[in-house]
């Protein structure tokens, strides 16, 4: 059942917002008047000089993203002088654009892929190509991968679902990252970066946006910041920021082929047969930062964010199943794709309620000291994060349960699904960064974190304890099944980077991490009908002494132009499975676990100014050679019960090219392009036996999975582009700027190519036989955003989907009610205001 309503905390919060401000304006009016300018470490001073020079080096206006100064190296420098594949967006461009969590972020982005499959789902996210799991929606987070790593500024975290509110910009670094930051990344890192308290400048902005989905109510959005210097060494900076989002989707109970006594039960209310815009959330969000800079050379400041967000429903559309459609729809190719729709393309079909509650909170305490020869940062943090909630498993139920009374012609009674993830932990790093000099320059990083995990979930078939005569599961009344995978992780890791020039346009980098872990794995599976055994499994692994380099070379071919080469490496840690023996079978030993993967990134890039700063472009081609990708991989028992799990595949390896750039026509008009295309491909062929003594029998997943050589790993489109106009300027004498975009996304493959080797009896000839995932078909959407400067007040219109398409995003399987399908949200029309005091 629902949780209580959310929204008494955000009125409160933005009440409370309101009513400080009067008074924190007079306080910090007082106090402007008495203060000097604050006083700040060498580290703020070098920032403000590389923004300075980067705003000089270009004048291509707000939507510009290149020239903002980033952080990503630990040194405060201009984007384009960064030898990496590094772009930042700042806070502004992205409330202009509507993008205000990092879903909406890597929509945008031609390099990461995910499906779009809404707020209640936690998505598997591609970078560069590297994935080889399944990308579409799915309510277990055992089944979500992600090589892209996240962090709120030198925060690591397991998932980012925090809202972009109160945030300086965005930084997105491709490659591995782990000689720069603590936890490092696999394939790539996004950085939030927040605004920290001001010392000599009071603030107060009200922020608030409302918008209507094409056929939907009228959602808000609104938001506020306050800036309070209370002395010279001492400020605090508060936010709150609350979303009512409307749904637009229908959810009903039953499909049009059952009725009367054939009707399923409706929940949670048994009368109610449709529930109107049933995909809609609502999301609190506050963070409160004080800053205490006793001394020039010191700064110290503490931070609290904490973000609440109920996300109801599911944004999609059943198909009807095969069973219901025309039989000749079975003789196309994934036939439930491509049925009409059950209802229609704004009705899902569930007789359970579903929805996700999800609560995260971090607190962090960052201390600087400016030490003449270089800069001490130390940063510890700790955080939790839970999502909590229930889906419809009417399929999964008849499916796994059908013996025991629970199929289709037996009951209308049907199954849902409860999920309980949590995540915490601990995370402390220490750097030192060495200060700037012409001749060399330094990194050196200490980092330790511990983390807990419990990703949770148990299968509810009502009625079903009553119906066997017997309470098989916990003390939970009708569980038929139960899995609850629980780990502490611990890492310590020394990093570090040391570069030389050796002529004023050479410079060579050389970076290494050193690192130990430990994975503590306990694992509790339960189960109702006796064909599997109870387990309580507890394991330990992990590594001591592992280590990672990266060295990078880059050239200035002039002031404004820069050539750079790297060789880096990442790493991703390995874990523990639940396989059990079965049927006379004992499960092999690299069954039970599956080891550590990692990446040898290697890249050559070029990004730079042209034609007299008319054009900036960034480019870069890649090849990332991925040592034992871990890929799924599961176990069938009795009654077809599935038990999931992880494998080393074979070796694999994404090849790409990366383009962005931006040509400024005159002062008032641009033009931007980036397009990215990706392909990964294993390169060996291997085979995984789940048990002792199969006697090599590769042609039954029972025994033998062979992963082969040239299967496409699937998970991102081969191409995406990105296409822009934008326009800013004065209108009677006022700023304005637009923009109007188009996103290109191409053919997706949902999941890894599967194929099976066949040797010819006669000619002992071997053949390759391979099965393609289905393909979400390519598409193309359009958006724009326009806004205008009245001196304190700001104003802007937008539009998503501006031509109102409906390209499929994402699935889900649907079983005896026909697939999920997720199509783009329908065009979406906003106004956001914006108040300076």
């Amino acid at each position: 059942m629902l949780p209580y309503n959310k929204k008494p905390l955000a009125l409160f919060i933005s009440s409370l917002a309101l009513a400080l401000a009067p008074v924190a304006y007079g306080q910090a009016d007082a106090a402007s008047q008495e203060t000097s300018p604050s006083t700040s470490s060498a580290q703020a001073e070098e920032q403000r000089a590389a923004k300075k020079k980067a705003a000089e080096g270009s004048k291509l206006g707000d939507a510009a993203v290149e020239e903002l100064v980033v952080t990503a190296t630990k040194r405060a420098e201009a984007a384009s002088d960064v030898p990496m594949n590094i772009t930042a967006i700042s806070g502004e461009a992205l409330r202009e654009q509507n993008i205000t969590d990092v879903k909406r972020l890597i929509q945008d982005s031609v390099e990461l892929s995910a499906p779009d499959s809404g707020a209640r789902f936690a998505d598997s996210v591609t970078v560069r190509g590297l994935n080889v799991s399944p990308v579409s929606a799915n309510n277990l987070e055992q089944f979500v991968k992600s090589t892209l790593a996240y962090y709120i500024d030198d925060t690591p975290l397991p998932k980012l679902g925090f809202r972009i509110k109160d945030i300086n910009r965005v930084e997105k670094l491709l490659g591995p990252q782990g000689t720069l930051y603590g936890a490092g990344s696999l394939g790539g890192t996004i950085r939030y970066i927040t605004n920290e308290p001001k010392l000599d400048e009071f603030e107060f902005t009200a922020n608030t946006a409302a918008y209507q989905v094409d056929g939907g109510g009228i959602s808000s959005d609104t938001d506020f910041v306050v800036n309070l210097p209370v002395s010279d060494t001492f400020a605090v900076r508060a936010s709150a920021a609350y979303l009512d989002e409307a749904g637009y989707i229908d959810r009903a109970a039953n499909p049009p082929w059952r009725t009367g006594d054939d009707a399923y039960l409706s929940d949670p209310n048994p009368s109610q047969a449709i529930y109107e815009d049933d995909n809609w959330q609502e999301v609190t969000t506050a963070k409160i930062a004080a800053l205490w800079a006793p001394t020039d050379n010191i700064d110290i400041k503490l931070t609290h964010m904490e973000q609440d967000q109920l996300a109801h429903g599911t944004r999609g559309a059943n198909r009807l199943p095969l069973s219901e459609a025309d039989p000749r729809y079975a003789e196309v190719d994934f036939g439930d794709f491509k049925t009409p729709y059950a209802i229609n393309d704004r009705t899902i079909i569930s007789p359970h309620e579903e929805y996700a509650d999800k609560d995260f909170s971090l607190d962090v305490l960052d201390v600087t000291v400016d030490l003449g020869f270089a800069t001490l940062t130390s940063s510890t943090s700790n955080f939790e994060d839970t999502s909590q909630g229930e889906a419809d498993y009417t399929s999964q139920g008849y499916a796994y349960y059908g013996w025991a009374g629970f199929g289709p012609a037996d009951t209308n009674i049907t199954a849902y699904m409860t999920f309980d993830n949590s995540y915490e932990g601990f995370s402390h790093e220490t750097r030192l960064v060495s200060a700037p000099n012409d001749s060399y320059e330094w990194i050196l990083g200490f980092y330790t974190t511990e983390q807990e995990s419990s990703i949770a979930f148990r299968e509810i078939i009502p009625t079903i304890d009553q119906e066997l005569s017997w309470k098989r599961v916990a003390s939970v009344t009708d569980v038929g099944y139960e899995e609850d995978y629980r780990g502490t992780y611990s890492e310590d890791a020394v990093f570090g980077e040391f570069s030389y020039n050796v002529t004023e346009k050479l410079t060579l980098t050389a970076g290494a991490r050193l690192f130990s872990y430990e994975d503590k794995r306990h694992t509790i599976l339960l189960d109702h009908t006796f064909a599997l055994p109870d387990q309580d499994l507890r394991t330990e692994g992990g590594d001591d002494n592992k280590s990672f380099f990266k060295l990078n070379a880059s050239y200035d071919l002039n002031e404004d132009i820069l050539a750079y080469a790297t060789l880096s490496q990442g790493f991703r840690r390995g874990g523990r499975n639940s396989f059990r023996d079965f049927g006379g079978y004992e499960v092999a030993d690299d069954s039970k676990f599956y080891e550590p993967d990692s990446i040898d990134n290697f890249e050559l890039g070029l990004k730079g100014y042209f034609f007299d700063q008319q054009l900036y472009l960034q480019t870069n081609v890649y090849q990332m050679v991925w040592n034992d990708p871990q890929t799924y991989r599961s176990q069938a028992v009795e009654f077809g019960f599935p038990i999931n799990g992880t494998e080393n595949g074979p070796d694999a390896e994404t090849k790409g090219w990366e383009f962005s750039s931006r040509y400024r026509l005159n002062d008032n008009w641009s033009l931007t392009y980036s397009t990215a295309t990706t392909e990964g491909r294993f390169t060996d062929t291997l085979t995984h036996c789940m048990y002792k003594n199969t006697g090599g029998d590769t042609g039954d997943d029972y025994a033998c999975r062979t992963w082969v050589e040239g299967d496409l790993l699937g998970g991102s489109p081969k191409w995406k582009h990105n296409v822009g106009v934008n326009f800013s300027g004065e209108l009677v004498g006022f700023p304005v700027w637009a923009s109007l975009r188009g996103r290109y996304v191409s053919e997706t493959n949902t999941d890894r190519e599967d194929s099976v080797l066949i040797t010819d009896p006669v000619t002992g000839e071997e053949s390759k036989s391979t099965w393609t995932p289905w393909v979400r078909p390519a598409y193309t959407l359009v958006h724009a955003n326009a806004g205008m400067q009245f001196d304190k007040v700001a104003a802007g219109l937008w539009v998503s989907n501006l031509l109102n398409d409906d390209p499929i995003v994402s699935s889900q399987s649907g079983g005896v009610l026909g697939r999920r399908i997720f199509n783009a949200t329908p065009r979406t029309i906003g106004l956001n205001l914006s108040y300076d005091f």
